[in-house]
């Protein structure tokens, strides 16, 4: 099979299995169900019957709030009893998503990377209701990437609250960090938002952009347990020289805290005592679901011609060089099996590879892309094609979603003018797959708009004995 076919059924394959398994309404409604015959709302792990059940409510925050939400309200409506007990809520959505309509839901239009009013106010909101609920009442959050500034209550003043923020995100620490820092400037935070509603059951349902699935981890995890303490974020700030940068009365509020004067974020004691027994969370997409999912459904007669599926469930989160290296050493080991029996293989890949771009490049692209056009190189002369993409469907600074490549790229692109290696130095990955397209009348990119999701990016290699 020449390239340019492998190429069009890798593009059919990202549009027609990839993202539908990565879609936050289908992947919500998949795991959320009203079962007539027991009479419960259920979760694959965890049932809530109707007759221990009063109100429901629902709350949330995320870039996938939208779709999320909407798949719950429309699981409530197609059971009369359940839409009866649901009171309504509110989530805090990314900007326009706002202007969306769904029923007896509020949304909030709040900001990210750095939280506004709204993100305040509807936090707020989140934090009421929760506080009115009884036993008997049952909360569900849906809660996704984003939701750490999407849904924010700050202990100190909001302009306060996003200088620190600008600090953190810039001053060089991880994200895991970052949010230690967060959870303890804020009132929503680190399971705070659960400890507000402590006779109520509570059912979260999370779409995971975090790698390795930490619950604690994704939106700053309001409704989970957290183990990191106010020692912890100032440590933070003094290991990488941030103390001194942020306002004194953030510094003031995480001195208090690791005093005892303020309120700790949730921890293992009052979790096992009072909430575990009421509460349940359930991931309803991330990279490792889609990633299974990925291999079960390419396993199946219908894609026979991917042939023996292959995952490494590692997940990817080193420097893009290294992981290109990595998979092109296990596709080596799959060719000589291929070669071995005649039947393809497919190795399926999934993180986040770390692409270090100078201040100074003015290149488009992303990770994504950057990843497939080091790939076309090394995967010169193989009958193999890679395809890499964000589940997001934005690439770094570009439209696109990602590229696909085949063992003719690289050639094609020195018959035609370009050099990859250039392309590669100005970090303009971007521009490279644009002008193949150009030049060949092919397709490279992969263009799928935003998809509103986000479980991280895919790389697949589709490995053929000739």
């Amino acid at each position: 099979m020449e390239g340019s076919q492998k190429r069009k059924t890798l593009q059919a394959l990202f549009r027609e299995l990839v993202i539908p398994l990565a879609d936050p309404y289908l992947a919500t409604q998949r795991a959320l169900r009203g079962d007539e015959d027991a009479e419960a709302i259920t979760v694959p792990d965890k049932s809530f019957p109707l007759s221990e059940t009063d109100s429901i409510y629902l709350v949330g925050a995320g870039k996938a709030g939208v779709p999320m939400a909407r798949a719950v309200v429309d699981v409530l409506q197609q059971d009369p009893r359940l839409w009866a007990k649901f009171q309504g809520g509110s989530v805090n959505v990314y900007r326009e998503q706002a202007t969306e309509q769904i029923l007896r839901v509020k949304l909030f239009p709040a900001d990210h990377p750095n939280p506004n009013q709204a993100s305040v106010e509807g936090a707020r909101v989140a934090l009421d209701l929760m506080s009115k609920t009884t036993a008997g009442d049952l909360v569900v959050a849906v809660i996704s990437g984003g939701g750490s500034s999407l849904l924010t209550l700050p202990a100190i003043d909001l302009r306060d609250f996003r200088l620190t923020n600008e600090v953190l995100v810039t001053g060089g620490a991880s994200i895991r960090e970052i949010n230690t820092v967060r959870k303890h400037l804020s009132r929503v935070k680190g399971g705070k938002l659960r400890m507000a509603a402590p006779e109520a059951d509570s059912l979260t349902l999370i779409l995971s952009d975090v790698i390795g699935d930490d619950l604690s981890s994704i939106a700053s995890g309001p409704t989970v347990p957290d183990f990191s303490t106010f020692g912890d974020a100032i440590q933070v700030l003094r290991e990488y020289r941030l103390w001194d940068k942020i306002p004194a009365q953030a510094r003031d509020y995480l001195r208090r805290g690791s005093e005892g004067q303020e309120e700790e974020t949730l921890k293992g004691g009052l979790w096992q005592e009072r909430l575990a027994a009421h509460s349940s969370s359930y991931l309803v997409a991330s990279n490792s679901v889609l990633l299974q999912a990925l291999q079960r459904e390419l396993g199946s007669p219908a894609y026979r011609e991917m042939g023996q599926v292959e995952l490494d469930s590692a997940p990817v989160t080193g420097k893009v060089e290294e992981a290109v290296e990595q998979h092109f050493q296990q596709a080596r080991g799959l060719w000589e099996q291929a070669r071995g029996d005649g039947v393809p293989r497919t190795l399926l890949c999934g993180g986040e590879p770390i692409v270090k771009v100078p201040q100074d490049a003015q290149g488009r692209g992303g990770r994504s892309q950057h990843y497939a056009l080091l790939s076309a190189q090394r995967i010169a002369g193989y009958p193999w094609a890679v395809l890499s993409a964000g589940t997001d469907g934005i690439d770094g600074n570009s439209p696109a979603a990602g590229a696909i490549v085949d063992g003719d790229t690289a050639t094609l692109a020195k018959h035609k003018g370009l050099s990859p290696e250039r392309f590669l130095a100005d970090f303009d990955s971007h521009a490279f797959f644009k002008e193949m397209e150009a030049r060949c009348g092919q397709s490279f990119l992969v263009e799928s708009g935003p998809t509103g999701t986000n479980v991280n990016d895919i790389m697949l290699w589709w490995i053929t004995p000739a």
